[in-house]
This record gives structure tokens, sequence and C-alpha cells, in this order.
């Protein structure tokens, strides 16, 4: 019976690793496992991440985010210069050339959930729209990991360092 446990939990896991590695595409834009920091508190901004390929043989630009738990989403860029972290918005959207990924992660670029609605708790799904230039809109779904949260749990790596 322990083996018949065993091999039905190893098929459940096996089935449904494809369901948590979260995929969306849009014209020649690809978005990979996007997901949000959960919101410690009564913190009403997160920051979202994800990566975006770009299949095809032209530029594309993403130019907006959305979502109907915050009030506005911004993508934005984070330095650091002389050991001092700076964030700011990107004005013209990030660019994301033929053959390229860019990933969207902690400490570069993200999107910036303000204006929550609701506190964001870890387990949640968020869903959102990303647009993009020539792609149009992508209807996506963020996963919400823990608050320090380093990267998303079905990305198979450890979540905090």
């Amino acid at each position: 019976m322990k083996r018949i446990s065993l091999i039905l939990a190893t098929l459940v896991a096996f089935w449904a690793t494809p369901l948590l590695a979260q995929s969306y595409k849009a014209g020649s834009i690809e978005v990979d496992h996007p997901w949000l920091r959960a919101t410690p508190g009564k913190a009403d901004t997160t920051a979202g991440y994800f990566r975006i390929t770009n299949t095809g043989s032209a530029p594309d630009r993403l130019v907006a985010a959305a979502t109907s738990v915050a009030s506005s989403v911004m993508i934005h860029e984070t330095t650091t210069d002389r050991g001092v972290s700076k964030m700011r918005p990107l004005a013209g959207g990030l660019e994301i050339k033929p053959g390229q990924t860019v990933e969207l992660k902690p400490g570069s670029f993200h999107a910036m959930f303000m204006g929550l609605k609701q506190p964001l708790k870890q387990g949640d799904r968020v869903k959102g729209t990303l647009t993009f230039e020539k792609a149009g809109a992508l209807d996506v779904e963020y996963s919400v990991e823990s608050v320090g949260a380093r990267q998303p749990a079905a990305s198979g790596k450890g979540h905090m360092h």
C-alpha cells in the first residue's frame, strides 16, 4: 500500500509540475513565470517579476501593465551606484530585442504595483494584463510568493537567501 501511495504521489507531482510553469504568448512575445511578492502588514505596494522572450525578427516594447488589485502598475528599473540603490520608471517602456530574453527580477527591472486594494498573501493568484507595442495586450496570472522571495517557486529553486 505504501508503494502505491508513493507511486501516486510521484505521478501527481510529475503531472502538476507543468501547471506551475506559467507561460503566456502573444505574437512573437513569450512571458514566463509571472509572480509577485506577498505584502507585509498594511503595505500598499509590491513588485512583480517575469521573463520576456522575443522570438520574432523585430524589436518589441513592454509599454504598460495593469491589474484590478492595484491603482497603477509601472515598469521600473533599479540601479545601484556606489552602494545606493535607485528605482526609476522607464518612461518609454522596456525594449525586448529580437531573440532576446529580458528578466524582470529583484534588483533589476520590475513591475511596480502601487495602490494595492487588498493585502496579497502567499499562494494568492492575481490576474493582470501586459501591453506590448507590437504584440498587443497579453493576459497573465501572477502567483504570489513569500514576502522575501527572490524567484518563483515554479522555478524549482529556493525562495529566500
